[in-house]
């Protein structure tokens, strides 16, 4: 019987393992972890990536992650704004990390549950796609997606055919076009987040929903902006955007350093 690309994980790594042992067993038993689970065996298998390789690539950023955290804790500044700890990664060793992440920590696993509960039809617009994993929980009721990155691994073209696909920057060209729009994990990395959130607002339709996270002390190599811990200015600038929110969850981290009080807000916005 061949053994399964999670299983060697576990086999290669007992950081893995022990990470494993403590998520939840709500977690561990959800069908959702089984498919993001096959999801990373697709993604590995077509970049020819080991579940060695894959736990060497993981180490290797959990090392500097936690050596950023560190920094974060005694200088408050982020890796961009030092280029001495500056930290550099490939698409598809970086997605081998997001996928891995959403695995082995409560937090990422939390956010695409979130995802994956919410109900989606229409036309959807994805900005930030990363290994493409949102796509995957949510593609089954759309009926068009138009997904916006500056970079993407074949696999995404590979496993999602028939999506729009541009390698550039949204312009918010589509005014009250789409009934959802997703960011995930992707306002943090924008110098100035509410120039492509008023686009957005814009290219959705009167009662059309956008999905979103922020980031809280998250000093992660490539993050430039941290939202502060009360949102309340946040939704007070979605509220002038013609936006009002949904749901809000504040998903807290509770891996490395514990101590920032590292979290993330998960938004539903209703355009009005």
């Amino acid at each position: 019987m061949k053994k399964s690309f999670f299983c060697g994980l576990l086999n290669a790594s007992r950081f893995l393992t022990v990470l494993y042992e403590n998520l939840p067993n709500e977690i561990k038993t959800d069908k959702l972890y089984n498919h993001i689970q096959s999801y990373l065996e697709k993604y590995a298998s077509l970049n020819n990536i080991s579940a060695e390789t894959a736990v060497d690539i993981y180490t290797n950023f959990i090392k500097t992650y936690n050596k950023h955290c560190k920094h974060f804790i005694k200088y408050g500044q982020y890796p961009l704004e030092n280029e001495i700890i500056s930290f550099s990664i490939n698409r598809e060793h970086y997605d081998i990390v997001l996928l891995l992440s959403v695995l082995f920590t409560s937090h990422r696993f939390r956010i695409m549950q979130l995802i994956y509960q919410k109900g989606h039809s229409g036309r959807a617009l994805f900005i930030g796609l990363g290994p493409g994993l949102e796509l995957s929980l949510t593609k089954e009721n759309l009926k068009e997606v138009h997904a916006y990155d500056l970079s993407a691994n074949k696999f995404i073209s590979s496993e999602f055919s028939d999506i729009q696909l541009y390698l550039e920057l949204y312009e918010g060209k589509n005014e009250n076009y789409f009934d959802a729009v997703f960011m995930i994990e992707l306002l943090e990395h924008l110098l100035d987040p509410y120039m492509l959130l008023e686009k957005c607002c814009k290219s959705l339709k009167k009662g059309g929903e956008i999905y979103l996270t922020t980031a809280t002390n998250i000093p992660q190599f490539d993050h430039l902006y941290n939202f502060p811990k009360d949102h309340s200015n946040f939704e007070a600038r979605i509220k002038q955007l013609g936006c009002v929110v949904k749901y809000k969850e504040v998903i807290p981290h509770d891996f490395l350093a514990i101590e920032i009080q590292a979290c993330n807000h998960f938004y539903t916005l209703v355009k009005v």
